[in-house]
């Protein structure tokens, strides 16, 4: 089954909520291949090699030398390893994520846990990754990521009973006493202080404080101030610290109430707590939950807010719950509420379509059946075409999909390909459509469909294994995406054919990985997959899309698909490419016959008067001439500027024969190649513009 390939950055040492998080939703989803980075060595490193999953470590720290050398590690291990994504949790890992992932490609999404550093670090961060996952939906307000998600840390398994669990952790209040619990790092910021003191007010007389969490190597000294405060306030008999509970969850039935109690301090004066992981596993056990904002809204009826830094609204809110009867009600509340977040399964979902989404790869890891697809082809006189594309593709239909052939008059056996395969299969339909084009053919086969899920391949095309399997994924996982364009490899081997493709056609490599280049040469001059301009090589929609956008233009012998896609887009419908839909699709036998194709295409774009298709063919006939007149009567720096544009243009295109077989020829032939492509792309604009003002007048 295919994965999609995670490298995970985030502290290597202590084992907090945030690194709690990401290990539940691994744990929780069989769809990602994680290898582990660790800012240093400890807990969190640890607890992943538990698990079996790839670890390394890179160096920790805040100097600029040691995160220089972090990067550089970290880059090293990406080039080699080559993950589809990497999830990098907080503002120093995703700085150190973002300069070593930008030279290769590979994207990254930053994950944030809190607001530190808020302000022109985040916003650095929000330019330089792809992507922002957040734990909740504060930490997304005012900021501006290329994209944005929010995973709530997930609702756990119902904990054990009460007494079960006080005996898991030894604790033996006495008959009239209640316990305060609190999950957390022993740090200043935690609040637990407020705790401490609140036990020293009249109010929480019944009370003690029992405190699960580790110290924090921040703050070594921290507990032992705790204790000695204590001491002082003459409740130490009833502050008892536990140290690391490595499944508290499962025993947070042990508290008759938790506290969140997470405050600024003078050195981090825009600390909040970002979600409360403890207070999700309390309100899942019926536990009551004294909480400061914003944890406040998670608990909502299954708790009592109070003010960060105010040690006599915790009091007063214990001694509201140490009447039984309040204690139920609130924790029955708190049951509810419970309810209202997702499991691991579906938060480890959540993440993982979003992850799979920037990548390009929607459903990737998803097994499904459903939805059934109708699957709609076209063919004229192309029998060996329509073979290749009936052996590779039947065996891919599911119990319930269709194959509709739609045959536009064939004067070959091509027709007789079609009638043997549907007698073979009955989810084979070949329909006869005499006279029609590819858009007409298209359009009656989506007509007699079956289903509202519609993908479309041409005869000529071989689809890979699973390229119905990544559709039908798209489909299920994302049901608000109207239209999935795939991909398309193009076959090359002659020095021409490996010029022609490196100049004419996108790479599904630099669609997985676009290098900093690469994305500056698709926005300039175009060669890049673009999920509102498909091709009818590999695309699929949904009936109500193909309606809105009135379906394939019949008017258009080419570029038929690109403009459907557009229409797509501007009725409203959202598009997304699936890089694993991908099929191979051989080039004309011969030059020529390549020429007059993309003549064709042109004559298509003109036809269409789309303003971006007419544009960049209208625009590349005008570089040409230009370029001629400026080379032949122009001065030295105008000669400059146009030989500085020239080279940028191929630059793409010569890095890519440079890097394929046949290097050296293939790269000499690029240049005319290149020329050849554009003017007989340009030529069939102009001839289909020049054609339509003649019918005007």
């Amino acid at each position: 089954m295919r994965r999609l390939r995670v490298a995970v950055v985030q502290q290597g040492g202590v084992l907090g909520g945030a690194e709690r998080w990401q290990l539940q939703l691994a744990d929780a989803t069989d769809r990602l291949s994680v290898t582990t980075f660790g800012l240093g060595a400890g807990a969190t490193t640890a607890a992943w090699a538990r698990r079996g999953w790839p670890v390394a470590t890179v160096p920790d720290g805040r100097s600029f030398p040691r995160l220089a050398t972090a990067a550089w590690r970290l880059r090293r291990a990406l080039a080699r390893d080559r993950p589809d994504v990497v999830l990098a949790h907080g503002v120093k890992a995703g700085l150190v994520a973002a300069a070593a992932a930008h030279p290769t490609g590979i994207p990254v999404v930053w994950v944030r846990h809190d607001a530190s550093y808020a302000g022109a670090l985040v916003g650095l961060l929000d330019r330089l990754t792809q992507g922002q996952v957040a734990t909740s939906s504060w930490l997304l307000e005012g900021r501006s990521p290329r994209a944005g998600v929010v995973v709530n840390p997930p609702r756990m398994p119902e904990p054990v009973p009460a007494a079960e669990a006080r005996a898991l952790l030894g604790i033996d209040p006495a008959p009239g006493e209640l316990v305060l619990g609190m999950a957390a790092r022993v740090v200043r910021h935690k609040g637990i202080e407020d705790a401490v003191r609140a036990l020293a007010l009249p109010g929480a007389a019944a009370w003690e404080l029992v405190v699960a969490g580790v110290t924090d190597p921040a703050e070594p000294d921290e507990q032992d101030r705790l204790v000695k405060l204590a001491a002082d306030l003459g409740v130490a008999e009833r502050v008892r610290f536990l140290g690391e509970v490595p499944d508290v969850a499962r025993v947070v039935t042990a508290f008759d109430a938790l506290a969140v109690l997470t405050k600024p301090t003078a050195a981090e004066p825009w600390l909040r707590e970002a979600f409360g992981m403890s207070a999700l596993e309390a309100l899942t056990g019926g536990v009551p939950v004294v909480a400061v904002p914003p944890v406040d809204d998670i608990a909502v009826e299954g708790g009592l807010p109070v003010r960060a830094g105010r040690p006599d609204e915790v009091a007063a809110a214990l001694a509201t719950l140490a009447d039984a009867g309040t204690r139920r009600r609130i924790g029955d509340a708190a049951r509810r509420r419970a309810r209202d977040f997702p499991d691991a399964v579906a938060a480890g979902g959540r993440l993982a379509d979003f992850l799979a989404l920037l990548t390009h790869r929607p459903g990737v890891g998803h097994q499904t059946v459903t939805p059934s697809l109708s699957v709609v082809t076209t063919v004229l006189d192309d029998e060996q075409g329509l073979t290749e594309l009936l052996t590779a593709l039947v065996p891919q239909l599911g119990p319930d999909d269709e194959l509709v052939v739609v045959d536009g008059g064939s004067t070959d056996g091509t027709a007789d390909v079609a009638r043997r395969a549907a007698e073979a299969d009955p989810r084979v339909r070949l329909v006869v459509e005499p006279g029609a084009g590819i858009s007409r053919g298209r359009n009656v086969g989506v007509g007699l469909a079956r289903h509202d899920a519609v993908a479309c391949t041409d005869a000529g095309c071989v689809p890979t294994p699973g390229w119905l399997a990544a559709l039908r994924g798209a489909f299920d996982r994302h049901p608000d995406v109207d239209l999935f364009t795939g991909t398309y490899r193009v076959l090359a081997d002659r020095p021409w054919e490996l010029a022609l493709a490196a100049v004419g056609y996108p790479s599904i490599d630099e669609l997985a990985r676009p290098r900093p280049g690469v994305r500056a040469y698709g926005r300039l001059f175009g060669r890049s997959f673009d999920p509102s301009m498909p091709t009818g090589r590999s695309v699929a929609f949904t009936r109500r899309a193909w309606a809105a956008a009135g379906g394939f233009p019949e008017h258009l012998a080419t570029g038929e698909d690109v403009l459907f896609g557009r229409s797509v887009v501007a009725a409203g419908h959202r598009a997304r490419m699936v890089r694993d839909a991908e099929v191979a699709w051989a080039q004309r036998p011969t030059l020529l016959a390549n020429l007059r194709m993309l003549r064709r295409y042109g004559e298509g774009s003109g036809h269409s008067l789309d303003r971006r298709l007419l544009g960049r063919d209208l625009a590349r006939a005008a570089s040409y001439v230009v370029g001629v007149v400026v080379l032949a009567r122009g001065g030295r720096p105008a000669r400059t500027v146009v030989a500085g544009g020239a080279a940028a243009y191929l630059s793409l295109p010569v890095a890519r024969a440079a890097r394929g077989p046949r290097p050296l020829i293939t790269t000499a032939l690029v240049p005319p190649v290149t020329a050849a492509r554009d003017l007989a792309k340009a030529g069939g604009a102009l001839s289909a513009v020049a054609a339509g003002l003649r019918r005007r007048r």
